[in-house]
């Protein structure tokens, strides 16, 4: 069986480990013959770029469709699953994993055309799950995180900066326990960074940018 994979990782709020959970899922079922990634930023998904590199998948960028829109169906997914279906006859199932939004349409297109439909279990169904033939359940945990407050994101993004500054002027002789912490703190800054909400005021905007440049840091 040949597989196309589509997936949102922006808004469907998709982590790392969840992402390599569908792919090998998926590659136990068959063959994965083409996936592209939605939503993608180089910033924002860093620890995405090494995966999506060595697999050759290919990328959209993210799509903003106004300052404080919430998570939304990125329509490039209609066009590129139609011209999948037309140009590549040989994919036999199509697997869906995508932000809030109307799919049925194309899900019934696909259908029509003798495509089967795929998409992940999860604790926060959509209007699309009548449609599909399976879900995959995943071996990790699929719930979408709640949202932190912005209190809740400036007390952690002010730690992570007190953290960093500690490690940098430490004059600790233990090159691998400094190392260690680098490395944690290098792990908690990327997840920060992936779950970024999209609806901050220009202050929290400027948080974000210096944990990206304090990311680059501590990563020589």
């Amino acid at each position: 069986m040949n597989i196309a994979l589509f997936i949102d990782i922006d808004n469907a709020k998709v982590s790392l480990p969840v992402f390599n959970d569908i792919v090998q899922q998926l590659r136990n079922r068959g063959k994965l013959s083409y996936v592209k990634v939605y939503g993608f930023n180089e910033r924002k998904h860093i620890r995405f770029g090494e995966v999506i590199e060595e697999n050759g998948f290919e990328t959209a960028p993210t799509m903003r469709f106004k300052k404080r829109a919430k998570s939304q169906l990125d329509t490039r997914i209609f066009i590129d699953a139609v011209k999948l279906f037309y140009t590549s006859k040989h994919i036999d199932e199509y697997c869906f994993v995508t932000g809030v939004g109307d799919l049925v349409p194309l899900l019934s297109f696909l259908r029509a055309g003798g495509k089967n439909l795929l998409t992940v279990a999860s604790e926060t169904p959509d209007g699309n799950d009548h449609m599909y033939d399976a879900k995959l359940v995943l071996d990790v945990n699929y719930t979408k995180p709640t949202k932190m407050t912005k209190s809740q994101l400036n007390e952690k993004v002010a730690a992570i900066s007190k953290r960093s500054q500690e490690i940098m002027n430490s004059e600790d002789e233990d090159d691998d326990k400094i190392q260690s912490q680098r490395n944690a703190l290098v792990k908690e800054i990327e997840e920060l960074l992936e779950d970024k909400p999209e609806d901050l005021d220009e202050q929290e905007e400027e948080m974000f940018s210096s944990l990206e440049s304090l990311l680059e840091i501590l990563k020589i």
